[in-house]
């Protein structure tokens, strides 16, 4: 018998990567790598590669009708996304962002988006089939940054529609630089976790958006009877899951390039999440990390399909 395939969706922005050593451009031409990313197309990536047999992986976004939009779409459907919510933007185009990366493996980002497609996903697309479509699927995914990307009436509609779907989840994910107003913004991200089932979030996002440096006094401000806090915090990962409060240590990760670290560890918990519900929040946890471990062994957000293990 034929397995019924169920529908997710990641909703954010996918960029042009630019990455390189940069040492000698003072003096000569050099090569640049050239390439996709971005925070839900990475998490999407490896929620698809986890469950493609399972599940029919949306990504939802805006592109323009240039020649890097079209390359784009076709490595989503390589990566066996859906390509049906895409919205085409006349006179749009990805944005794009540059990398470093320091001998550590720790990164630091120049974005150029102003012209970004996705800033206009919400606002050109058909909300009233939009919604029937999200009221199917069981996995509704967005982000910090698929907010502050987009005006704020489209900020609000975009948690409205996370609401129907079967199961909502929200990376925190926070830019300092980017999002602005930090009152306005903890205002958004606290309506987006009250709505949301799954909350992701960083040490390093609790410090920034809410001053707070105690994992223990921010899980407890925001955990419910019906939902899940993952909190990164470096060796360690606290969670509460419906109301139930605890911790983990994680084994330290010698990494290469830390890009795609949230994102990977997101995109796979989400997965082993929907794909096994009898595994218990630390085996999903766990082995979640197994794959950021090997995720952050190689250069570049999304390492190639034969380097996964699963």
């Amino acid at each position: 018998m034929k397995k019924n395939i169920k529908n997710s969706i990641f909703a954010g922005e996918c960029m042009i990567e630019v990455s390189g050593n940069t040492d000698n451009l003072d003096k000569k031409q050099i090569k640049m790598n050239l390439n996709f990313g971005g925070d839900t197309f990475n998490a999407a990536v490896y929620f698809s590669r986890l469950t493609n047999k399972l599940f029919n992986t949306f990504y939802f976004t805006g592109l323009g009708k240039d020649h890097l939009s079209e390359m784009m779409i076709k490595r989503f459907k390589y990566e066996n996304l859906k390509i049906d919510l895409i919205q085409r933007i006349k006179g749009k185009y990805p944005g794009l962002y540059s990398i470093q990366t320091d001998k550590k493996g720790n990164r630091s980002f120049s974005y150029w988006r102003n012209e970004s497609a996705a800033k206009e996903m919400i606002k050109n697309c058909n909300l009233d089939n939009l919604e029937k479509f999200i009221g199917n699927t069981e996995l509704f995914y967005y982000t910090g940054i698929s907010l502050g990307i987009l005006k704020p009436k489209d900020q609000n509609k975009l948690i409205e529609l996370s609401k129907k779907s079967k199961l909502t989840a929200f990376d925190f994910n926070y830019r300092n630089s980017f999002h602005g107003n930090k009152i306005k913004s903890q205002s958004l991200f606290k309506k987006s976790n009250f709505f949301s089932k799954i909350n992701f979030i960083s040490f390093d996002d609790i410090i920034e958006i809410f001053g707070k440096s105690d994992p223990f006094q921010f899980i407890n401000t925001f955990k419910r009877k019906d939902n899940i806090i993952i909190l990164k915090h470096f060796e360690k990962i606290f969670y509460s899951e419906f109301n139930k409060i605890g911790s983990i240590n994680i084994p330290i990760i010698k990494a290469i390039d830390t890009t795609a670290a949230g994102d990977s560890f997101n995109g796979s918990f989400l997965a082993y999440h929907l794909k096994n519900k009898y595994l218990s929040i630390e085996e999903k946890i766990l082995s979640s990390h197994i794959i950021t471990k090997n995720v952050l062994k190689y250069r570049g957000a999304i390492i190639p399909k034969t380097k996964m293990k699963i």
